[in-house]
């Protein structure tokens, strides 16, 4: 069984030593956020999974710090596109060095995430799990103010964006642990679905500013609607949400009538349902893991990551 908390400070260190060794000035953005690291979900699943086999602390520190590493790059990526102000209760990367560099930054993360899959033997997956990432973002792009932009195509563009890192997180894990094709596979797609009901949840949260504290709905003022958003949507009879999101003077004094709108309309308990349902699916497939302390490890991590992401 894995000792979590200290696999998740071997990780942390092996990120830290990682973007220390980034050339200047790319090396500044990612060494602060290595620095405020976060909840290291994705590393952690990572190390829960890794527990189904016999311990190997190196190397599951240092494939947590793999994937945190293109967690890392994609948050700067996400800043930049989203023009947000803050990431992890500091000054977004691009306030500070702007825009360019920031991108860059997360470019040269990315690219040394690959020289360290490469060293591991992973580059198929890692490179194809970057790939994904980028085309779920380029989705995100192209579907704004889209207002009737169906369940299914959002539910394709989570997988994408956020679902691949956790497929790739825990089937990782399970490679380290050493099980079969059919076990990596399997857990893997606890990943998938995991990572698709946190981001729901996450999307939910953005607007449920009472029970999150988080800034409300802001992702709107960029045409980037939620599950929230796009199931309200789908119930606008009168017109009204739809109105309000095309308008062109559509600004941050228009959120809490746009909260009320999306609640009024069931938007947000549908969208709390569908990652409940995809969570749901996501635990059924622990059922096919040997019963222990690796699989019991395995869903509380999961049940301690069911709150608002970092």
């Amino acid at each position: 069984m894995t000792d979590l908390p200290r696999a998740r400070d071997r990780m942390q260190a092996r990120l830290a030593e990682l973007a220390a060794g980034l050339p200047e000035p790319l090396g500044g953005p990612a060494r602060e956020l290595a620095g405020n690291p976060g909840k290291c979900l994705r590393g952690t699943l990572l190390a829960a999974c890794a527990g189904f086999g016999p311990p190997d602390p190196e190397r599951t520190a240092g494939l947590g710090a793999l994937v945190e590493l293109i967690h890392l790059a994609t948050l700067m990526h996400d800043d930049v596109i989203d023009r947000a102000a803050q990431r992890r209760g500091r000054p977004a990367a691009h306030t500070v060095v702007g825009g360019d560099v920031a991108m860059l930054s997360g470019l040269a993360c990315l690219a040394l995430a690959g020289t360290r899959a490469a060293d591991e033997g992973l580059e198929l997956a890692v490179s194809r799990t970057v790939s994904e990432l980028a085309y779920g973002e380029l989705l995100d792009v192209e579907r704004a103010f889209d207002t009737g932009l169906p369940l299914p195509d959002y539910e394709e563009l989570i997988a994408r964006k956020t679902g691949e890192l956790f497929r790739l997180g825990c089937a990782l894990g399970a490679a380290v642990a050493g099980l079969d094709i059919d076990a990596v596979r399997a857990l893997g797609d606890f990943g998938m679905g995991f990572g698709m009901a946190f981001q729901i949840l996450d999307d939910c949260l953005d607007l449920d500013g009472a029970s999150s504290g988080k800034p409300l709905g802001t992702d709107h003022l960029l045409g980037l609607f939620g599950a929230p958003t796009l199931c309200a949507l789908r119930r606008d009879g009168s017109g009204e949400l739809t109105e309000l999101l095309l308008s062109p003077s559509f600004g941050i004094g228009d959120l809490p009538r746009l909260r009320l709108l999306v609640a009024e309309r069931g938007g947000l308990a549908e969208a709390y349902e569908l990652a409940a349902r995809h969570r749901r699916r996501a635990m059924e497939i622990l059922d096919g893991m040997p019963y222990g302390p690796a699989r019991r490890t395995l869903v509380q991590v999961a049940d301690s990551a069911w709150s608002p992401a970092a």
